[in-house]
């Protein structure tokens, strides 16, 4: 009886616990092989397969873990009655469709000379970590692996076909390595992990919405000898993509929304294309350049030269492109050979720019194609014919504040006469604000008007000088400059104008200079700032003032070498800590000498302000010599230390007494060695203590 009750308590664990099996098998046969299939967890199978063996493995091992085809050939199959759904035929060498769907699987070899995988015959496997597909596959079939566990993949050169969602939902996969021929629809949908990605030089396209909401995917790394046609609609939608290089694909086509919703602040686009899709760029928030196709390229021996006079292969812009990218810097963005603009092109690109460019080509633009480009503040068309409009396309824009500049003045009277383009302040030749005429408002423009209303002459465009529209030029309109220089718009404008003249300008050795700075927690403190200028005089300095986090700025003044000019200051909107602070006098005094201080700012740090890497810099240097010309200066920058020692405190306050007292209570008029309080006491009454380490 114990005998009995042993070997029924052992037949009960074996069962529990699964077992693994080797068959080698006929085709049609092994169901009967596996006498007891519920219970099998690992499997090898050796002979040949056809359908109606994977059908029951299908239907009768939900335990089966692991299964090793390595040793199997797949025999066609095609006896008429209907195995997987309503299919009756099936291929050698392919694993038919669903024949894993939903398994424990975790390990699986393929047959060595597999030919092709089935409609979603992993799909949901989710357990199932890795895979290796023989270099015989040449197709894999829709949602062959759909929701499964799969954390990495390679497609070897072989796969020709690839169906939709071959890998779509795989929550789990991370790294992906593609030879194949192409990268099917909806490829990688929703792997959300996926962050590495390599496309071998066989990928000719990426299909539609391959990397449709790859969180984590921020580039990928193409082979350099990879040629793709085209890169379907919405391949990269709602994805992660921060950095991806398409110039040397040689892109003929972009789809439809094929890089919206990404983190991309730049791309560069291929001279060969020709389509770039509805909405292909659309709602990107950090998208700031985009160089579109340039001249088309013409062999010449070993190299590529531009074609004289040949037009630019992209000829338009179509509906919604560039949506919603409100920092897009498109002002000089459209080529020569672009003809339309369509639907909601540039609908709320909102950022500043100098002056949008129209291109002579163009001779249609569409319904609100440019409406919500609030930051716009000149537009320049070529056109000599007044191009199409559809309905609305300035929306919301300041039309009759904003310069249209034409041609010449016989097509300045067409734009005049044309519904929506006359709302424009239509005139020709001027920038609001430029007064020296060099196609840039910046801080000279400010000395060249102080220099024409101290002189009572001189050769100006009133027009750009009458900054307060009041049909006078006085010095009202020097205060306005200064006042539209400072405010946040504007104050964008700085990196812009560097950009500008950095190739007309070479860079001066003259340089503001910071001392150290001590600051810490509550504190108010001074920085006298120092113009070390050997090479040349200066009428006017404009900077940006860059600040810790905790902060501020109070104040900023002339002193010593400025104490003639007026300094202004205004925090930048869009940059937190970054102020805009500019310097001029009103006669045109220039700083006197070489060196020593020009201005001094006052900051203050509140009670969660850290001195850890903490730095006062002052970029976007600009200096105006007595010609009235910019010189572009160096960036520098100062480390904030914490007062670790015994330091004496710069204030705005006159100092009258400063004690030191010791651990001991011993009072001195100079530090103890060790640990120190300081009572600083001021003129005005006022006192203030630290604690200090020498």
């Amino acid at each position: 009886m114990r005998k009995l009750f042993f070997m029924l308590l052992v037949a009960a664990i074996t069962t529990l616990s699964g077992y693994a099996l080797t068959v080698n098998n006929t085709a049609g046969q092994l169901s009967q092989a596996v006498s007891d299939p519920q219970s099998v967890t690992s499997l090898v199978v050796t002979g040949t397969m056809d359908a109606s063996d994977f059908v029951f493995i299908t239907n009768s091992m939900p335990e089966l873990v692991t299964i090793d085809l390595s040793g199997v050939s797949i025999v066609s199959y095609d006896k008429g009655n209907a195995l997987y759904g309503t299919v009756t035929n099936y291929y050698a060498n392919v694993v038919p469709r669903t024949a894993f769907f939903g398994k424990k699987l975790t390990s699986v070899t393929l047959p060595a000379n597999l030919e092709g995988i089935g409609y979603a015959a992993f799909a949901g496997c989710y357990q199932l970590r890795s895979v290796t597909i023989p270099a015989t596959v040449g197709f894999i079939d829709d949602y062959a692996f759909s929701g499964s566990g799969l954390t990495s993949i390679v497609l070897p050169q072989s796969v020709m076909v690839m169906g939709k969602g071959v890998f779509s939902r795989c929550e789990s996969l991370t790294s992906a390595t593609i030879n194949c021929g192409y990268i099917g629809d909806y490829a990688f949908l929703g792997d959300v992990a996926l962050n590495q990605v390599s496309v071998g030089p066989m990928v000719g396209m990426i299909g539609r919405g391959a990397f449709n909401g790859c969180k984590d995917l921020s580039t990928i790394n193409f082979d350099p000898a990879c040629h793709m046609t085209r890169i379907d609609e919405e391949a990269f939608i709602n994805s992660g993509l921060q950095n991806i290089d398409v110039k040397s694909l040689g892109l003929g086509t972009v789809g439809d929304w094929a890089f919206a919703q990404t983190k991309l602040s730049s791309l560069e686009l291929a001279d060969e294309m020709t389509v770039l899709g509805d909405g292909a760029l659309a709602h990107n928030p950090q998208l700031t350049i985009v160089d579109l196709p340039g001249l088309a390229q013409h062999n010449h021996g070993n190299g590529r030269y531009n074609a004289p006079g040949v037009q630019r292969t992209l000829e338009q812009i179509n509906a919604y492109t560039f949506a919603g990218d409100s920092e897009l810097q498109a002002g000089n963005m459209l080529q020569d050979g672009v003809k339309t603009i369509g639907d909601y092109a540039f609908y709320n690109v909102s950022t500043v720019m100098d002056t949008m460019r129209l291109p002579a080509s163009i001779t249609y633009l569409g319904e609100r194609a440019m409406a919500g480009m609030t930051g716009m503040q000149v537009l320049k068309t070529d056109a000599t014919e007044v191009p199409t409009l559809g309905a609305d396309v300035w929306d919301g824009v300041a039309q009759s504040s904003i310069p249209l500049i034409t041609a010449n003045d016989e097509v300045k009277a067409l734009y005049r006469e044309a519904d929506q383009w006359k709302e424009f302040f239509i005139d020709s030749g001027f920038i609001l604000g430029d007064v020296n005429g060099d196609g840039v408002v910046a801080i000279n423009d400010v000395t060249y008007l102080i220099d024409y209303l101290l002189s009572s002459g001189g050769e100006i465009d009133v027009r750009a000088a009458d900054l307060n529209g009041d049909g006078n030029v006085t010095i009202s309109d020097v205060t306005a400059l200064i006042d539209y220089l400072l405010s946040g718009n504007a104050g964008r404008n700085m990196q812009l104008i560097r950009t500008k003249l950095a190739s007309r300008l070479s860079m001066t050795g003259d340089v503001l200079v910071l001392p150290s700075i001590t600051l810490r927690p509550g504190d108010t403190r001074t920085i006298d700032v120092a113009l070390d200028n050997k090479e040349n005089d200066y009428l006017a300095l404009q900077c940006q003032l860059v600040l810790p986090q905790g902060v501020s700025l109070v104040g900023v003044e002339g002193i010593e070498r400025g104490v003639n000019h007026k300094f202004k200051s205004s925090r930048q909107q869009d940059e937190e800590n970054t102020y805009l602070i500019i310097g001029v006098s009103n006669n045109l005094s220039k700083f006197a000498g070489s060196e020593g201080n020009v201005m001094r700012l006052t900051i203050t740090a509140n009670d969660g302000f850290q001195a850890d890497n903490a730095e006062v810099i002052l970029n976007d240097v600009m200096f105006v010599n007595l010609e009235h010309a910019l010189c572009l200066s160096s960036d520098v920058a100062s480390k904030v230390n914490d007062a670790t020692g015994v330091e004496q405190i710069t204030a705005d306050k006159e100092i009258a007494s400063i004690r030191y007292i010791n651990v001991a209570g011993q009072e001195s008029e100079t530090p103890f060695d060790g640990m120190n309080i300081v009572i600083t006491t001021y003129v005005d009454g006022t006192i203030t203590t630290a604690k200090v380490l020498r």
